[in-house]
């Protein structure tokens, strides 16, 4: 490249301008360059020149500055105006220099970049300095021009909706980058024939009468209408000064969101679950706003919309909801994890709901979560029927269990409720001809057990009329809408009672047995406070319900009556032997815990066998049932009576007094029971008793040990003449050997077991048979036959003496009437033991059993011992050292007897 001149810059005069004019002259020719520069300075001496002579030196100092205008000249000697236009686009105004007629190459540099040209041979300063400053402001209007259409290009292009410019004849003036990709049209302009040829939907039907419209009325015009593509558009048209501007908007999306909202809101409206939306916090406190509900969570909880929106959910809340279920759900709330749960709810009513939630949280396009939707389903039906499937297979296993009727009767009725809400339900149980309250659920702290006092829960079925009285009679139910009509009747002091907790109906439901000839086991009364007859639904419920309590309770009484023959004696319904002995172990473990003195009693009848065998078995049975009925009224409901077996009581009698004090009381109180006479198959009969105590622990630890020792007091009391002894550890340790001979001895008479054996008795020469001499012998089941000398004493010191001397003279009698049948001059011997022979009945019994014989007092000789004459007192007392009795041989005195006869 050829060197050139470095440019120099003329000084300009100084101005009070606040700016110069920066001037670029590019000329070969020094002269020219010269003339321009004097003209300018002529007409501004603040203009600031820069020459350069070649087209190349332009370049650069267009490339490394910017002056406010460049004066080029069209002829270079390396290249023409036009290429340093081109390889320089300089950044400022550009006036090109020509000569006279080169207008064709003015033309080629306006288009080329150029603001103006002038011709050189018109030139002059003041119009030079004009063109080159009309030359820079055309340029700047230009350059914001292009910025301004190049950020409005770039606005446009940045849209995503297709935005389209139109004259009035319709036809393309500006499409932006949107519009081109959606209308697929080519970029630039386009006639109206042009685009209707590339979007002939656009020019026909709908969306050209919108933009006609939009023309005539000068008004903006909208419409959604399909493009043959199938996108949803929402076209706007909006009228301006040069035709119409058109907006596009491709809306398939939004449109086939909104109908999948709109579907998805049919759905939620007519849903048949609760839908609740809500505000994503605070989870918290309060709890979140709730935003919108359906109408099936209206009908579910009572809430209208405006009730509920912009509360919290946790209206729905009350006293029975389960805090823990509570405490779960928000810890999945403040994690934003779904809540799948089940809860008590409360209508508006106030009336429990189960509800099934399910929660989840719904977030914004940004991630954000900003709602919470839950669908809420009512369960209540499948709870309670849970519930009530669960409550039966309970009651099935309590009742399988041998639990109390009571606590069936319980369970029922809490079954029963479960159909029946806040209804008060209550079961009655008959025994006989009483029906008695045994449960009762949903009454004001069991208000309808107290009334029991007021003599409202029991009902005499004898004598009393109502409700429950008319079940059992009828087996059928009973439904009193409202107890204040005059016609209802009610038993005694029922109506006040109920008027005054507010109940006003009452239904009443039998418990049926599955033998049709006996009465229902029972009743269940509903009580409402509201006068009202059941529903169907109710009804069904009830009868149902009643049903299975007919199961339940039939085999629980008949369990209890197991039990009760198998603890309890059938005749007199007192403890027997087993339960007894529990209960001593119990009373035993207990007074060992507390210190609490405890007794051990053996009570036995006196004279019982002849009662017994003079009156008859059932008699006997007679005397038995009204002695443990004299017996449980006469000592303490804390004291434990039951029956051995036999004539035999056994008691358990805990004290806290004295030992002396307490012998005395017991003794006074065996007085009471035994004083007054037994009446039995209309006879009245007296009866006494023979007691024996022992003391824990003092005479034993155990049951069996204080049973033997109240065994051995028991007939000490038999040998002293009855009435109450303790037993005394001084008179010889229990012989176990001896104890079992005696209670052995006292059942022989019961188990026929005593034999008599006859000694002939002759004339002494004659050798004539005149009588016998009657020996008492006992067969042993176990030890085979005892000797007299070895059972008479303990006969004679445990009492029973006087029962075996008595069996001794009757079957005496009754063998003697049968020989004298045939010799009737026959007489038989009978040997008395001195308490038989001081007894005061003694006579009494003689004369018996010759009258029940048919004998005469001659035909009987009695035989006692020297030492009954000897020492009378110290007989009488039972002490005796003699053992003569009706075994043994002692004085015959035939002349006694016909005073004892007469």
């Amino acid at each position: 490249m050829t060197e050139h001149p470095r440019p120099t810059s003329l000084p300009a005069a100084h101005s009070p301008a606040p700016r110069a004019l920066r001037v670029l002259i590019v000329e070969d020719s020094e002269e020219d360059a010269w003339t321009y520069q004097h003209l300018l300075r002529r007409a501004a001496p603040q203009v600031q020149c820069t020459v350069v002579s070649v087209g190349a030196d332009a370049v650069d100092f267009l490339q490394r500055e910017t002056p406010d205008c460049v004066l080029l000249d069209f002829n270079l000697p390396d290249m023409t105006g036009l290429e340093v236009l081109e390889e320089a686009r300089p950044a400022c105004a550009v006036v090109m220099l020509t000569g006279v007629g080169d207008e064709q190459v003015a033309v080629q540099a306006m288009n080329a970049g150029a603001q103006d040209y002038v011709v050189k041979s018109t030139l002059s300063g003041p119009g030079l300095l004009r063109d080159l400053e009309r030359a820079v402001e055309k340029y700047r209007l230009q350059r914001e021009l292009t910025v301004s259409r190049e950020r409005m290009q770039a606005a446009l292009g940045s849209v995503d909706d297709s935005l389209l410019s139109l004259d009035h004849d319709l036809n393309l003036l500006y499409l932006n980058p949107a519009a081109q990709r959606l209308l697929n049209l080519p970029a630039g302009t386009l006639s109206g024939a042009e685009l209707a040829g590339h979007a002939a939907w656009m020019f026909a039907g709908p969306f050209l009468k919108v933009m006609r419209g939009a023309l005539d009325s000068g008004e903006r015009q909208g419409a959604e209408l399909k493009a043959p593509q199938g996108q949803w558009l929402d076209a706007r048209v909006y009228p301006s000064p040069g035709g119409l501007t058109v907006t596009l908007r491709d809306v398939t999306q939004r449109r086939s969101e909104e109908e999948r909202l709109r579907l998805l809101e049919s759905v939620t409206v007519n849903a048949r679950e609760a839908v609740v939306i809500s505000e994503a916090e605070p989870v918290t406190g309060e709890g979140p706003r709730v935003v919108y509900v359906n109408e099936a969570f209206t009908r579910m909880t009572g809430y209208t919309p405006e009730e509920i929106i912009g509360r919290t959910p946790r209206i729905l809340q009350g006293p029975d909801s389960d805090r823990v279920t509570l405490d779960r759900i928000r810890a999945n709330l403040l994690s934003w994890t779904p809540v799948d749960e089940i809860i008590r709810n409360y209508h508006k009513d106030g009336t429990p709901i189960w509800v099934h939630l399910s929660i989840v949280p719904v977030a914004n396009a940004r991630g954000w979560f900003t709602h919470w939707v839950s669908v809420q389903r009512d369960v209540t039906g499948e709870v309670q029927r849970e519930r009530r499937d669960r409550m039966r297979r309970e009651l099935l296993e309590m009742a399988a269990a041998g639990r109390p009727v009571e606590d069936l009767l319980n369970g029922l009725c809490r079954l029963i409720r479960l159909d029946l809400g806040d209804l008060i339900v209550a079961g009655w149980l008959r025994e006989d001809h009483l029906l008695t309250l045994r449960a009762s659920v949903n009454s004001d702290t069991d208000a309808l057990r107290t009334s029991a006092q007021e003599g409202v829960a029991q009902v005499d079925l004898r004598r009393d009329e109502g409700v429950c009285a008319t079940v059992v009679r009828t087996g059928q139910p009973v439904i009193v809408n409202d107890i204040r009509r005059e016609n209802v009747v009610l038993h005694r002091g029922a109506r006040e009672t109920l008027l005054a907790r507010g109940l006003h109906a009452m239904w009443g439901l039998p418990v049926l047995s599955s033998r049709a000839d006996e009465a229902p086991l029972g009743v269940f009364t509903v009580f409402s406070d509201t006068p009202r007859t059941p529903t169907p639904a109710e009804l069904a419920a009830l009868q149902d319900l009643t049903g299975l309590a007919s199961l339940l309770l039939e085999r629980a009484l008949a369990q209890t009556e197991m039990q009760r023959l198998a603890m309890y004696d059938g005749l007199t319904g007192l403890p027997n032997r087993a339960l007894y002995l529990e209960y001593l172990t119990q009373a035993l473990s207990r007074s060992g815990h507390t210190g609490e003195r405890l007794a051990v009693g053996l009570l036995d009848l006196d004279r019982f066998k002849v009662i017994n065998d003079t009156l008859g078995h059932s008699a006997g049975d007679e005397l038995l049932a009204q002695v443990a009925q004299r017996l449980r009224s006469t000592f303490r409901p804390s004291d434990v009576v039951a029956r051995m077996g036999g004539d035999e009581f056994t008691l358990i009698l805990p004290f806290g007094s004295d030992q002396s004090v307490f012998r005395s009381g017991i003794q006074k109180l065996l007085k009471t029971c035994f004083q007054t006479p037994f009446r039995v198959k209309g006879q009245e009969l007296f009866v006494a008793a023979s007691l024996g105590l022992a003391f824990a622990p003092e005479h034993g630890a155990d049951g069996e040990t204080l049973l033997s020792a109240a065994d051995l007091a028991m007939y000490r009391a038999k040998r002293t003449g009855g009435g109450v002894a303790v037993f005394d550890p001084a008179a010889g340790a229990l012989q176990p050997g001896k104890v079992s001979l005696e209670t052995d001895l006292y059942r022989a008479l019961e188990r026929n077991e005593l034999e008599l054996h006859y000694q002939p008795l002759f004339r002494a020469g004659s050798r004539e048979l005149v009588g016998a001499e009657a020996l008492c012998r006992w067969r042993h089941p176990r030890l085979g036959m005892i000797s007299p000398g070895e059972f008479i004493p303990l006969a004679e010191n445990t009492g029973l003496i006087l029962p075996i001397g008595a069996w001794v003279l009757n079957e005496a009698c009754r063998q003697l009437a049968q020989w004298r049948a045939q010799h009737p001059h026959l007489q038989v011997g009978v040997n008395l033991s001195p308490r038989q022979f001081w007894n005061p009945q003694l006579v009494e019994s003689v004369q018996d059993a010759l009258n029940t014989h048919g004998l005469p007092g001659s035909s009987l000789v009695l035989e006692i011992t020297e030492s009954v004459l000897m020492n009378k007192s110290f007989h009488r007392r039972g002490n005796s050292d003699q053992h003569e009795g009706p075994g043994g041989r002692g004085l015959k005195f035939p002349g006694l007897m016909g005073l004892y006869a007469k």
